[in-house]
């Protein structure tokens, strides 16, 4: 059974027209097109959004069938938080994270203010690069944050230690580098970098993370993949990945359709914390965009998250692969 897309009341029509105007960027003439209502009614909404509360720093709420949607993830993952945004139109101008970084902000604040987090666990990928572009300045000098992963990458676009460089910059907390590749050569090299003293001193601190937000994604393709554009893997991996059954990409390690590591040299071959060692931690992940869904399905099957925060098209997206399989 499809989950069907609803008809919206006026409180949510108005939280999306917030969402698309300060997140999305897009102007009362895009948003009216977007969701089928004059340029007087859009200005309305927006104004109806700020007499609710809801245009803050962040956009406070979410729609009720987004609501709905959550419930339903939680319910049905074991999840213990999940945010699902609106999804953004897709438009060649349009920045497609900047919904995701919002909402990661959003929760990442919150529990920065509530004093919960003293070590974060990062991982990388561009919705948590955009988080940390919502993330407003604040005072946490006693935040220590750490990678969980190789922070040394062929390229400098989105380094994972460029996220918690900037973080440092905004939270005024201490920042962690850990020191060797994502991938190394051979599963012998890694052994011996990870036996490595100021490698397994970051591994430490790592382990005890209090909250570890990461990003997922696909098996690469020739089409798109990022670790292919920052030169990490190549074609003959991602062929080879494919080969193997693989769905989804977690922290370097690579899952099949059920959430289990995939049977692959390169899974040997990853830096940083394994699975079994993250199977402790609260890890929130961050990822949308409708070719996440299998992937995100993937890894929530492996039971590693506590939290999932995406957008409405993966969310509904994955209830609906649960749905078929039950018919």
């Amino acid at each position: 059974m499809k989950n069907p897309t609803p008809s919206y009341s006026e409180s949510d029509l108005a939280l999306r027209a917030a969402w698309l105007s300060y997140v999305g960027g897009y102007t009362q003439a895009q948003i009216a097109d977007r969701l089928m209502v004059s340029r007087m009614k859009v200005h309305r909404l927006i104004a109806a959004a700020h007499e609710m509360g809801a245009v803050q720093v962040f956009i406070k709420g979410s729609p009720e069938a987004l609501l709905t949607l959550e419930d339903e993830l939680k319910r049905r993952m074991n999840l213990e938080m999940c945010s699902v945004v609106p999804a953004m139109p897709v438009e060649e101008e349009a920045n497609p994270f900047a919904n995701l970084g919002m909402a990661a902000a959003y929760y990442l604040k919150s529990r920065l203010d509530a004093k919960s987090v003293e070590v974060l666990g990062l991982g990388w990928g561009r919705s948590l690069s955009e988080m940390v572009n919502c993330l407003p300045q604040m005072d946490c000098s006693g935040l220590k944050m750490v990678p969980v992963l190789g922070s040394v990458v062929r390229k400098m676009a989105l380094n994972p230690y460029d996220v918690i460089h900037r973080l440092v910059d905004k939270t005024g907390g201490e920042g962690y580098l850990l020191p060797v590749p994502l991938f190394a050569d051979t599963a012998e090299h890694k052994r011996v970098l990870m036996e490595q003293r100021s490698v397994q001193d970051v591994i430490n601190i790592a382990t005890a993370a209090d909250l570890t937000m990461v990003g997922l994604g696909a098996v690469p393709s020739q089409g798109h993949s990022l670790l292919m554009e920052l030169g990490e893997i190549d074609a003959e991996d991602a062929r080879r990945l494919h080969e193997a059954g693989a769905e989804a990409e977690l922290l370097g390690q690579f899952l099949d359709a059920h959430g289990n590591r995939v049977d692959s040299e390169i899974n040997a071959r990853t830096l940083g914390l394994g699975l079994e060692q993250l199977r402790d931690h609260h890890i929130v992940a961050v990822a949308g965009g409708e070719e996440k869904v299998r992937a995100t399905l993937s890894v929530l099957r492996s039971g590693l998250l506590k939290g999932l925060i995406t957008d409405e098209v993966v969310a509904r997206a994955v209830l609906d692969l649960l749905d078929e399989e039950t018919d």
